[in-house]
């Protein structure tokens, strides 16, 4: 049996690759896909870039080489939408970690339901909102706050993939960024046309703009904290895949 974890960015996912036994890469079409073994259980790595489509294609590779593969240990058990997530909760911090208990599509309005997990860290729950751009305004985030404690960009095409697989779905995610916080940087106009993050179109804008480096600097630390506690959490928690199956229609 196996578990699927994916998630927008490589970085989203390396602390958590490097506590796996017998790492290895898959050659699968996507950005990032790595294996390995965690306590016995295969565990499955993978990450596309930002928004929906590209994170349900994550989900639909990964599903289709299991398929093909026709192993036992290969079967998937469930798949987890995970990464960053920005704060709705004015009472959440960064690094915290949300686990939601439903995922809330805002293009459609469709709910999908989310598997609980135990752990033995402190992690907060609700809804998790999900909508193919980055809030940029703390304002946005106050008028989505009142219906969801967090917002991301790939839980809902995650989710959408894996029930159409009647497969079991989980929504683990680590805060990036406060309620009250709004970026200076409109990262929205820094996605190419498929919807992953143009790494060159940031570095010329923060060289046109050096007031924002300091911005960029202090993003990339808090990412990489962030990263580093999702990890802890993703080794320490445990999902119930038996309540999750039971919402799979």
């Amino acid at each position: 049996m196996a578990i699927l974890y994916v998630a927008s960015q490589s970085s989203e996912l390396q602390p958590f690759a490097e506590t796996l036994t017998g790492l290895r890469k898959l050659n699968w079409p996507l950005d990032y896909a790595f294996e390995g073994i965690l306590e016995g259980r295969r565990i499955m790595l993978a990450a596309n870039g930002a928004g929906p489509r590209l994170a349900a294609r994550a989900a639909e590779v990964a599903i289709r080489a299991v398929t093909v593969a026709e192993l036992s240990s290969s079967k998937l058990e469930a798949i987890v939408s995970t990464g960053y997530c920005g704060a709705l909760d004015p009472n959440l911090r960064e690094s915290e970690i949300v686990v939601a208990t439903q995922v809330r599509d805002l293009a459609s309005a469709e709910i999908f339901h989310a598997a609980p997990v135990t752990a033995d860290r402190q992690f907060a729950s609700g809804v998790v909102a999900s909508q193919d751009r980055i809030v940029i305004e703390a304002a946005e985030k106050q008028r989505l706050g009142p219906d969801a404690i967090a917002v991301d960009m790939e839980a809902a095409g995650v989710a959408a993939r894996t029930r159409a697989a009647s497969l079991p779905f989980c929504c683990i995610k680590v805060v990036s960024d406060r309620a009250d916080e709004s970026f200076r940087i409109d990262f929205n106009r820094m996605r190419t046309k498929e919807g992953r993050m143009a790494r060159g179109k940031i570095s010329i804008h923060a060289a046109t703009h050096p007031k924002l480096i300091g911005d960029l600097v202090r993003l990339r630390k808090r990412t990489r904290d962030a990263s580093r506690a999702l990890g802890e959490f993703l080794v320490s928690c445990r999902i119930n895949t038996v309540s999750a199956a039971a919402h799979v229609e």
